[in-house]
This record gives C-alpha cells, sequence and structure tokens, in this order.
C-alpha cells in the first residue's frame, strides 16, 4: 500500500492538537537575524515575512529597518499568531499559508522565510510561492547540511525527527529561478553558551546555517 502523503496543513493541525509545535527563540536566534538583516536589500520599503512564528524576525526589521513602510506576516499555527498579536500589537500578522495567499503579484519588495522549510514536508510548494510576492528579493536561511537526528515520539513511539527538521539542505537544493540572481551566504552559530556550542562542534563541526539570497534582475 502506498505511503500517503502529509500535507503542510494536516501536520501543523496535528502538532497543535495537543498544544505543543515550538519553543520560544533565544539570544542565538536573535544575533542570527542581526546577521541576516545585513543581507536585505537597502532600498526595501515593504516585507512579508512567511512562517514568521511570533513576530520576533519582523519586529527586528521594522525596528531597524527605517525603510520598510509595509509589512504583513504570516504563520499557519494561530497561538502564534495570538501570541505574536499579544507582544506586538504594532504588527501585522495573520493566520495563513503562503501557497493559498490571496495578494497581487509582487506585492512586496522583500520576502523573506527563516528557517521554515526544513519544518514543512512539501517545502517546494512553499518556495515556489514565495517568487509570487516579491518585486526585489527573496530571501531564505535554513540549517545547512544538518544531520537529522530521530528518537522514538514518546506519544505513538514512532521515529522522529529532533527539532522537527524533516530536511537537510546545501546550495544545490535551491535552484536558479528565471529572471532572478541568487547567492549563498553562510551564518555561523552563536551561542552565548560555551558547553552547548561544545557539543555542537563535537558532533557537527561546521555547523552553520545558510543564507539564500534571490534577487531580481533588472
Amino acid at each position: 500500500m502506498a505511503e500517503t502523503k502529509i500535507t503542510n496543513r494536516e501536520i501543523y493541525n496535528n502538532v497543535l492538537s495537543n498544544g505543543t509545535i515550538y519553543g520560544k527563540l533565544n539570544i542565538r536566534d536573535l544575533r542570527r537575524f542581526a546577521d541576516t538583516a545585513k543581507f536585505l536589500v537597502p532600498e526595501a520599503e515593504s516585507i512579508l515575512d512567511v512562517g514568521c512564528f511570533c513576530g520576533e524576525w519582523l519586529n527586528y526589521v521594522v525596528a531597524h529597518k527605517q525603510t520598510i513602510q509595509k509589512h504583513l506576516g504570516i504563520e499557519v499555527a494561530q497561538n502564534k499568531v495570538d501570541e505574536a498579536r499579544k507582544q506586538y500589537p504594532h504588527l501585522n500578522i495573520q493566520c495563513e499559508f503562503a501557497e493559498k495567499l490571496n495578494l497581487p503579484p509582487q506585492s512586496f519588495d522583500v520576502v523573506t522565510c527563516l528557517e521554515v522549510l526544513e519544518h514543512i514536508p512539501d517545502w517546494q510548494s512553499v518556495f515556489n510561492s514565495l517568487f509570487r510576492f516579491a518585486s526585489r528579493q527573496v530571501l531564505i536561511t535554513v540549517p545547512c547540511k544538518e544531520l537529522i537526528w530521530q528518537t522514538a515520539c514518546i506519544h505513538c513511539g514512532k521515529m522522529t525527527p529532533i527539532y522537527g527538521h524533516l530536511h537537510s539542505f546545501s546550495e544545490k537544493d535551491f535552484p536558479k529561478m528565471a529572471g532572478w540572481h541568487v547567492g549563498f551566504a553562510k551564518l555561523r552559530d552563536k551561542s552565548s553558551r560555551p558547553i552547548l556550542k561544545g557539543i555542537y562542534r563535537f558532533f557537527v563541526p561546521n555547523y552553520y546555517w545558510l543564507l539564500v539570497s534571490y534577487r531580481r534582475k533588472t
């Protein structure tokens, strides 16, 4: 019997049904925001963040990039949208799926998708949707060449990936797109906890995040 392919909505609904989806971001994530922001096109006046979690990255950009006049964050988990609206009431955050988002083409100068694709079974559909809404840049980050560790689920006993990371990415996974230049950078782990960093370095000596920047050809 052929295995049924789980959809993005099904996997998130399943996780949400027992009230757990992700933990809080930490200082390592916030430091990575600062590194990522350096790659935003300087003239950007609007930004769409796909998979915005609780709005931390979007809030960082709005606070630090003075040219931004319009923004939107979308997140599939309603509890995270509610938390974002409570924590950042000045942000425009909606519960939406990128593949079904009803916006005019090229509505935003920049579309970002930070550490989202590794969690999504059909990540290519989300990846392709990013280009519909971007007029100047699509900016993506994912863990690079990650070792996908699995453990037995305490609820069902099935093997499941730690951290919910389903895919391991490298530069070759991101294709050339017609009408776009693509460039890559590596964001190093900047853990503030030496013991944790030492463990990372022991198991994964060159642990880093891959930043992928697509810029529209002029």
